[in-house]
């Protein structure tokens, strides 16, 4: 009996590592891995399956916004971008200036204030092909104290249209 229980738990660990996507549990990039993830980055909605729009036909669209968040202390935007997951791993897509990426989220001056979202209202990805895929965003940034943390936030993008 042990042995048929032990078993099954296994087999069920095995059955769910096989359901995650690669993304969910890929290292990190080495410059975040490195960092103490401090900050928050989220998206919503996540997953974000496709749209169309009559204004613009032939071209699919994962509709989304994106947040940054520092829970505790004020955060300094030191840089921010997106990688893409494919090859068995997240490839650089952008990456951005403080400033470049401060406006994206309407950061004034890059503080990021404690307690405070910044949302990037239209983060959308278009293509004229209805494929799947994952993006991670990240921002690095520097505290007062002058440590430099990191928040990274993933988004599965799905090949389907809403209402499939």
């Amino acid at each position: 009996m042990k042995t048929s229980i032990l078993l099954f738990t296994f087999l069920l660990g095995m059955q769910t590592l096989a359901a995650q996507a690669p993304a969910e549990t890929a290292p990190l990039p080495e410059k975040l891995a490195a960092l103490p993830q401090k900050l928050k980055v989220g998206h919503f909605p996540s997953p974000v399956l496709a749209s169309t729009d009559p204004d613009e036909p032939g071209t699919y669209f994962w509709k989304h916004n994106s947040t940054l968040f520092s829970a505790q202390e004020d955060a300094t935007i030191v840089e921010g971008g997106a990688y893409i997951y494919y090859n068995d791993q997240w490839n650089l897509r952008v990456s951005m200036s403080a400033k470049e990426f401060a406006k994206l989220f309407g950061v004034q001056k890059g503080l990021m204030k404690a307690g405070q979202p910044y949302t990037f209202v239209d983060n959308w990805r278009r293509d004229s092909r209805l494929y799947g895929g994952w993006a991670m965003w990240y921002v690095i940034a520097e505290l007062p104290s002058g440590e430099r943390v990191c928040g990274i936030g993933k988004l599965d993008t799905v090949g389907k249209l809403y209402g499939e």
